[in-house]
């Protein structure tokens, strides 16, 4: 009767124990904020998959221009890891005190892209001037059109198009639908996007132009940090993601 009694007292605690364990909140999955520039979309969404994958982590990426990105980011927006299309930006946020490690990452040069209607038309960037061709130039908050800007205006060809200009888009994949979709006829984007929409460069700008483009990565102080440099650390191990699409990894 004793061992009976101990049994049913035994398999009491364990019900309980079982129960209050089932009452018991799931742990909630680590989640990484990532803001990033348009341009990096499509690469990006591919290393954020893996990684996901592997680490069982959920990436919630903010894509757009790196100048509005930022802008959140000043303004305290949550975000672990900014990705900038200009390193300047990455500068700024580190005198803001913004950063705790940073990395030069990538390299782009800056090209000239027409749309299917407009080859004869434009055959360089000095065509941008001729009468009748309708030009977009990314809005200066986009690194592409801060670089664009400069690098017309170096060729002495800004004032020249100015009743040419006919959309100033916010970010470079926007700039590259419109020409794809024969929107405008020509606009200035990175080469790596160029490639990506499957866009043929008529003419690349040099960086005695532009001057170096050069994409960078900083953990934003006060978030995960630890996990963003996880990530951070993860796409230079697969920086291949990022080079077929027709980066270069940076090199002092």
């Amino acid at each position: 009767m004793r061992r009976l009694l101990a049994l049913l007292l035994l398999g009491g605690i364990i019900m309980t124990l079982l129960a209050g364990c089932k009452q018991q909140p799931q742990a909630q999955p680590k989640e990484l904020r990532i803001f990033a520039a348009a341009g990096l979309k499509k690469p990006m969404d591919e290393v954020i998959a893996r990684f996901e994958q592997e680490k069982g982590v959920k990436v919630i990426p903010n894509y757009g221009p790196s100048g509005g990105l930022w802008a959140q980011i000043k303004e305290g927006q949550p975000c672990d890891l900014f990705y900038s299309a200009d390193w300047m930006y990455i500068e700024m946020a580190q005198k803001d005190g913004k950063i705790a490690e940073a990395k030069k990452f990538l390299q782009d040069e800056l090209a000239l892209v027409v749309a299917p209607s407009a080859k004869d038309k434009v055959k360089s960037v000095a065509d941008l001037a001729k009468p009748g061709v309708t030009v977009a130039v990314c809005d200066p908050r986009a690194p592409v059109g801060d670089y664009s800007e400069k690098a017309l205006k170096k060729l002495g060809l800004w004032d020249k198009i100015q009743s040419n200009l006919k959309a100033r888009p916010p970010t470079v994949n926007q700039a590259a639908i419109m020409v794809k979709e024969d929107q405008i006829d020509a606009t200035l984007i990175f080469q790596s996007v160029a490639q990506a929409y499957g866009l043929k460069p008529v003419e690349i700008i040099g960086p005695q132009y532009t001057g170096e483009i050069i994409f960078g990565a900083g953990v934003i102080k006060g978030g995960h940090e630890a996990l963003a440099r996880e990530f951070m650390n993860y796409a230079f191990q697969h920086i291949d993601i990022f080079t077929k699409y027709g980066w270069k990894p940076y090199a002092p």
